[in-house]
């Protein structure tokens, strides 16, 4: 939480952050995704029985009572829709490829901060394996692996999109090919997250190569603007201001911090010395303390907002479990 890297808009150093929300956003991300899994429980455990083919049953028995003994929460209201329609599977196989791509994206940012033009990370070396020709490297395996998957979980949804896209609305054989699909995803996913885990959990981070590159490429200018809308100037002739101050640096081969008072008036006259006050990492991540924003204490927050959201989940997975496990016992 309080260490400070620079935070990157179209792969370019853009504003210092906290690393702490650098690595929480992957944790909101995937937090939204239990939130899915959740949601895709409530419509997906709802029993079929008495449908029969197509047209229900004429028997005696009784679909609720049924349901309920089963741990089912309910019975589809329609019986063509239970045999005709695998929603909840492509809804299962979305959720599984939304999470396929976030780990992904985690993969990806693992292997970037780990290379040397990067330097801020250390893979543990159970995680990743040297080159069979080149000695000197270590390749971030399980991060790459974890990219590559992304491709398996999304194939899989869009197997099954196009298999029910053009299907009459009654069951029809070809809706068998919905378990092969399913089954792999899971099964990839499940492989997935352990080392995945793992690799995160080991990780070594490189504080002082992080903070040494937090103020590069310019990262402060935006705090340039926000001083002189702090004076009361509009956003827009503020931001042109700190563009000024940009190019002004760029041509005479200094950091903003460096330029004279008289460059900073000629730029705008409400642009005096005491703006170097702003220009620091420290003060500029501090000073973005709204309730999403990367200062300590508001990521801080967020943390605890996050670990109260994970503690319900796991509440609720802990009551489904006894729930089905009670369904099974003699």
């Amino acid at each position: 939480v309080d260490a400070y890297a620079p935070g990157f808009t179209h792969i370019q150093h853009a504003q210092p952050i906290s690393f702490g929300q650098e690595l929480s956003k992957h944790a909101v991300a995937l937090e939204r995704d239990l939130s899915r899994i959740k949601d895709w429980f409530s419509r997906t455990n709802l029993s079929p029985l008495g449908s029969g083919a197509l047209a229900g049953t004429s028997l005696p028995i009784n679909p609720t009572e049924s349901a309920a003994r089963l741990g089912f929460d309910g019975v589809v209201p329609n019986s063509i829709d239970a045999v005709a329609d695998r929603d909840y599977a492509l809804e299962g196989l979305s959720i599984m490829a939304i999470i396929g791509v976030h780990l992904s994206r985690i993969g990806e940012e693992w292997t970037l901060w780990s290379s040397s033009e990067f330097g801020w990370a250390s893979i543990d070396d159970a995680y990743a394996t040297g080159s069979s020709i080149m000695p000197q490297k270590k390749n971030a395996d399980v991060a790459e692996l974890a990219r590559g998957k992304a491709g398996r979980f999304i194939g899989n949804l869009t197997a099954l999109l196009t298999t029910v896209k053009g299907l009459p609305f009654s069951y029809n054989r070809d809706l068998q090919e919905d378990k092969e699909v399913i089954f792999s995803s899971v099964e990839n996913l499940l492989l997935l997250l352990p080392p995945l885990t793992g690799m995160v959990s080991t990780t070594r981070f490189h504080r002082d190569v992080m903070a040494k590159a937090a103020p590069q490429g310019f990262s402060l200018a935006t705090e340039i603007a926000d001083y002189l809308v702090r004076k009361g100037i509009p956003f827009s002739t503020a931001h042109e201001a700190a563009g000024g101050c940009v190019k002004r640096c760029e041509t005479l081969g200094v950091e903003l911090h460096q330029l004279s008072d008289e460059d900073l008036r000629s730029i705008h006259p409400e642009l005096d010395g005491a703006v170097r006050g702003f220009l620091n990492v420290e003060g500029a991540v501090n000073s973005r303390n709204s309730i999403n924003g990367v200062a300590p204490s508001s990521v801080r927050k967020q943390l605890e907002t996050l670990t109260a959201h994970k503690k319900e989940f796991e509440k609720w997975i802990s009551h489904e479990e006894k729930r089905f496990s009670g369904m099974m016992t003699p």
